[in-house]
């Protein structure tokens, strides 16, 4: 729940990098169903680009499932990303700053994760009523009688990920505002 340092990418994960809690093996494992997708993705863009050169017989779809899936792998990983401390940040300002006064940078840090709160607390409430209509429209994406799906899983992906990440950007919050009171890390 921590922020690490990441700059060393030869270095391995830390020895608590196992996560400890229900809500930290959730996250980790939507990062790897993320992870997954990625994998079937790529080997189905491989397939349709096999295909149409062999035997000029692309797979319907692709195009369709591939936009798709870079929404949902984002949701996907977004709490992860910021559970583990990959996040984009203005690590050149917050880092030296937290160095040379660690109780402001860590209050300014805590204030990034409340607007990080607000921001993926919108996207949230603004996806249930698409959630809510795109499941009793029974709404598709594609092209009528070729290759058709759902949109309602790739909505509730994002609903999902939008609130989780709020509940992390919530618990990042709370850490940095108790380092910062001088309490427990």
């Amino acid at each position: 729940m921590s922020y690490e340092a990441n700059t060393d990418l030869e270095a391995g994960p830390p020895p608590s990098g196992a996560p400890t809690s229900a809500f930290g093996r959730l996250i980790d494992g939507l990062n790897a169903l993320g992870s997954v997708v990625i994998g079937l993705i790529m080997v189905l863009m491989c397939t349709d680009v096999l295909l149409l050169n062999l035997f000029n017989r692309p797979i319907d779809g692709v195009a369709e499932l591939v936009a798709t899936s870079i929404i949902v792998i984002v949701f996907l990983q977004l709490p992860a990303t910021l559970r583990h401390g990959r996040m984009s940040r203005a690590d050149l300002f917050i880092d030296p700053y937290i160095l040379k006064r660690p109780r402001a940078g860590k209050r300014l840090r805590a204030v990034f994760s409340v607007v990080g709160i607000f921001a993926c607390g919108v996207i949230a409430y603004a996806t249930w009523p698409l959630l809510q209509r795109a499941w009793s429209n029974d709404e598709f994406l594609g092209i009528e009688g070729i290759f058709t799906f759902p949109t309602w899983p790739m909505r509730l992906v994002v609903l999902t990920g939008a609130a989780l990440a709020a509940i992390q950007y919530a618990l990042l919050a709370v850490q940095d505002w108790r380092e910062a009171a001088g309490g427990r890390p």
